[in-house]
């Protein structure tokens, strides 16, 4: 009875098409994700965009001193003079 209605053979056809072009643009945009530095011409700046968090540049590990001149080293600093440059 539905299969002899034209309204919904035409609507058919209509989602069967839908599908073909969403199909067909789900696959380019996948082979547009799946491109990095390696693969194409894009610079290596962009890989970690579409991976996450990027590797650390630094493999060495902090070692929890405060920056500058350290407890109990002694420092020396230039005295001041009376008459400058």
């Amino acid at each position: 009875m539905c299969a002899s209605n034209p309204e919904v053979i035409a609507y058919i056809i209509s989602l069967e098409s839908q599908i073909k072009d969403l199909t067909e643009r789900l696959q380019v945009l996948e082979f547009r994700l799946n491109q990095n530095s390696r693969n194409s011409s894009k610079p290596p700046s962009s890989d970690y965009i579409s991976k996450g968090k990027p590797n650390p540049k630094s493999l060495r590990k902090q070692s929890g001193k405060k920056p500058g001149g350290q407890e109990g080293h002694p420092g020396t600093t230039l005295e001041m003079v009376d008459n400058p440059d």
